[in-house]
């Protein structure tokens, strides 16, 4: 016990987020997570429309993998074509993408999150509606999100007496904000913006992220589009110092690729970015998603803008 004392006395004295030794919210290894969801074969042991209505593409999924490991994620089918208003896989994947640019593991706000070809006979009990995505395999392309723990989406996020109380919650509202802001988030809506019910630790999270980067704004709220908080940390800033357009280039023109091959799209890591400059680019026997350049574009330009808002005193660090 007193070695165990010693090593969280070390990693705190060390800066290291009391989230990394124990989290509430995130309750296994990030990295596990991500290859799970990446490629680990699962079952779906059942599935209920996220929010509870019919109309409702997310399910809610509890899903059993090869080794017995089981958990609760998202599963958000693609429309054929693999773009459509509030349904961008591309977008969802990016904003994952882009917060590692800036935060810690232990202070991430969203989820792990990963983009996969699944067959459409394995989703049709739970959404029979389904149409495959996109010619040459029956196969739907789906957004996997883990289900966070010990979160409830209040129905006002923000809290300037808390902010100014509580370090914690201004770290992780202000971090929050900072990514919103970046990716131009449309739909803040009370649905698809978390808060850690663990008073110690107020992790905030964006759990929807479709509705983003150069979409058209939805009707439920923009509010976290713009900087709302009055102060950042002061390591987010100085990370966000670090980072240029060939940084973004490189982690977000190409967020994921598949080859076809024998009526199935296998992953394809480390592809060359494709011709064009569309944000779902297409073959005869290859499918690319990435950002745009104009839209990395307007990312780098809104960091610029809001460095320089820093610079002039109008936003404050902490």
């Amino acid at each position: 016990m007193r070695g165990v004392l010693r090593v969280m006395g070390w990693l705190l004295a060390a800066g290291v987020p009391c989230a990394s030794l124990a989290d509430t919210n995130i309750t296994l290894p990030v990295a596990e997570l991500e290859a799970r969801l990446q490629s680990a074969p699962f079952v779906i042991e059942g599935a209920v429309p996220a929010r509870g209505s019919a109309e409702d593409v997310a399910l809610k999924s509890d899903v059993r993998f090869e080794d017995g490991a089981t958990l609760r994620i998202k599963i958000r089918p693609a429309a054929p074509g693999g773009t459509e208003f509030n349904n961008e896989p591309r977008y969802e994947l990016a904003a994952y993408l882009l917060q590692q640019l800036f935060l810690d593991e232990a202070d991430h706000v969203v989820p792990p999150t990963a983009l996969r070809m699944l067959p459409r006979a394995m989703l049709l009990p739970h959404a029979p509606r389904l149409r495959a995505s996109f010619r040459g395999a029956d196969e739907v392309l789906v957004v996997l999100q883990y289900w966070l723990r010990n979160v409830g989406g209040p129905k006002e996020l923000w809290n300037a007496q808390r902010f100014a109380s509580d370090p914690a919650y201004a770290r992780h509202i202000a971090n929050l904000n900072v990514l919103t802001h970046l990716i131009r988030h449309g739909d803040s809506n009370a649905g698809n913006m978390m808060l850690s019910t663990v008073a110690d630790n107020p992790r905030a999270f964006a759990v929807d992220n479709g509705v983003a980067f150069e979409s058209p704004g939805s009707n439920r709220g923009d509010a976290w589009r713009e900087i709302r908080v009055p102060k950042l940390p002061a390591a987010t800033v100085e990370r966000l110092r670090a980072i240029d357009f060939k940084a973004l280039e490189r982690l977000l023109a190409v967020v994921a690729t598949w080859q076809l091959r024998a009526q199935h799209f296998e992953p394809v890591a480390g592809a060359p970015r494709m011709p064009g400059d569309k944000g779902v680019r297409l073959r005869t026997d290859r499918m690319q998603l990435g950002l745009t350049r104009r839209e990395i574009q307007e990312v780098d330009r809104r960091r610029r803008l809001l460095l320089k808002r820093v610079d002039r005193g109008e936003i404050g660090t902490f």
